[in-house]
């Protein structure tokens, strides 16, 4: 059955797109009023009309079509901005000037006798999940399974650096052993077994810690602070989430994530997207469009006071996935960061309340100051979030019953070009356990082209709250019998 809120949802574009083409109209008809009769001229009026309104319907549906998943009932050309970069995306493609090589780093084989992980054998970078939470994480069952799904696996293309004649030799059983070979790997901890990420945590300073046998146990940041919604803390806190992620020198791409959100795809489709990515998920980009939040930047002087001009003010998505120059600029800044410390903040004037949230302003307009926006994806489309049937100022919590395989491939966005079943099944031949990697791997026989999902597919979804955990978890651990692939198989 069609959602209401997709009926809605194509009115209110239908209505926008109408309005246009009716100003268009009736500005022809006033001309065209002075100089003829009305009875001569009626027949062009309503073939004007006509044309008009089939063109609006066209413009609404492919409105809705691109832009839906970015609707909100307040800002709703948006999507104009969104039309017109996502025709200039090459759907399903990998990004161009990508990691052809999802990032690998060859060495010769013998650094691999002395080498303390798989992933330092490999030279294969990781990518950072950085957890901002308050408390305790609900899904913590649910992010166990994922990691644990990703156990062993190595990228093929990283082993093909590697001379073939050590294949089966004692470095190669040395690396089968730093690779997590199951007689081996019983000891390590389920982060420990898999190479592909590391975790972070940020949650208040007096929480509770996570049990021993958590994935996220002694995750936490040791530099702690307590946010609040809508407070600056929040963006203190992603700071120092990078700033803990940039120690590792492996860590290459950094994800933020909520307390309440999963993952959309198996662990090493996920790896590869961000791997062959280029280019940060955030929206640093200034687009005519693009609903900045002006109004946020002139309610606070301070800003422009301290040179931070109209140009340079940017609004994002909140969840963004950076590439480590950016992550370093933000973790580094000690300037941009201290002026939204002290102008950022919501007051009262009269009877209405002046916002500001450093939280989605922050980042994007630090890496405008940088000129390094268009570095930047220009659309942000980390996370995917429902805001057509927001609750305040929050988008939709999901109800544990609506938690379906027909879910989960509709937020997955099949209609933005978002070929899920190409992209699983490509990272499927790239990534491979340890164990199973046979001579051919290490040569490199021609293998397909790796399947891009394209910046504007999300990689994870949000909100899932407390009461949906068990059933989230079934859906992960019952894939074969829902149909639907999330955690990686072997």
């Amino acid at each position: 059955m069609v959602q209401l809120d997709i009926i809605l949802a194509a009115i209110g574009l239908l209505s926008c797109a109408n309005t246009m083409f009716y100003y268009i109209f009736v500005a022809i008809r006033a001309k065209w009023n002075q100089h003829c009769h009305r009875s001569a001229c009626k027949p062009i009026f309503w073939s004007l009309l006509g044309v008009s309104l089939v063109l609006a319907v066209g413009t609404a549906t492919a409105l809705w079509v691109l832009c839906f998943p970015f609707w909100h009932p307040v800002s709703g050309f948006i999507c104009v901005a969104k039309f017109n970069l996502l025709l200039k995306q090459s759907r399903g493609a990998a990004p161009q000037n990508g990691m052809t090589q999802l990032g690998c780093g060859h060495s010769s084989i013998s650094p691999m006798g002395t080498a303390a992980s798989c992933a330092t054998a490999l030279a294969m970078p990781k990518v950072a999940l950085l957890f901002l939470a308050r408390d305790a994480l609900p899904h913590q069952e649910l992010w166990k399974a994922w990691l644990g799904s990703a156990a062993a696996l190595v990228n093929t293309q990283c082993l093909r650096g590697l001379p073939c004649q050590n294949f089966g030799s004692h470095s190669w059983q040395h690396l089968q052993e730093l690779c997590g070979s199951s007689n081996q790997s019983s000891s390590r901890s389920v982060l420990e077994q898999q190479h592909m990420f590391s975790v972070y945590v940020h949650n208040w300073p007096n929480s509770t810690a996570f049990d021993p046998d958590s994935v996220f146990h002694n995750q936490e940041v040791s530099q702690r602070v307590e946010t609040q919604w809508g407070h600056h803390s929040l963006a203190e806190a992603s700071r120092r989430l990078l700033q803990a992620a940039l120690q590792d020198p492996l860590n290459q791409r950094f994800v933020l994530v909520s307390e309440d959100s999963i993952p959309l795809y198996p662990p090493a489709t996920i790896y590869q997207q961000l791997m062959l990515e280029d280019k940060s998920r955030i929206n640093a980009c200034k687009l005519m469009f693009w609903r900045r939040q002006m109004n946020r930047y002139q309610k606070h002087p301070g800003f422009r006071e301290e040179g931070i001009t109209p140009d340079m003010w940017r609004k994002h998505w909140q969840w963004f996935a950076l590439v480590r120059k950016h992550a370093q600029v933000v973790a580094d800044d000690k300037t941009v960061i201290n002026v939204f410390a002290k102008h950022c903040y919501t007051f009262q004037e009269g009877n209405k309340e002046r916002e500001c949230f450093s939280d989605e302003h922050y980042i994007s307009t630090l890496l405008a100051v940088h000129g390094l926006d268009h570095e930047t994806d220009c659309l942000g489309v980390n996370m995917h979030a429902d805001w057509a049937h927001k609750n305040g100022s929050h988008p939709r919590s999901y109800m544990p019953e609506q938690i379906t395989p027909g879910l989960i491939n509709s937020l997955r966005l099949p209609l933005h070009g978002c070929n899920y079943d190409a992209a699983i099944d490509s990272s499927n031949h790239v990534f491979k356990h340890i164990d199973t990697i046979a001579e051919r791997d290490c040569i490199g026989e021609p293998q397909p082209p790796v399947q891009s999902l394209g910046y504007q597919c999300p990689l994870f979804a949000r909100k899932f709250p407390l009461d949906t955990v068990s059933t989230a978890l079934d859906l992960f651990l019952e894939q074969e019998s829902h149909g639907v692939q999330l955690l990686n198989q072997w």
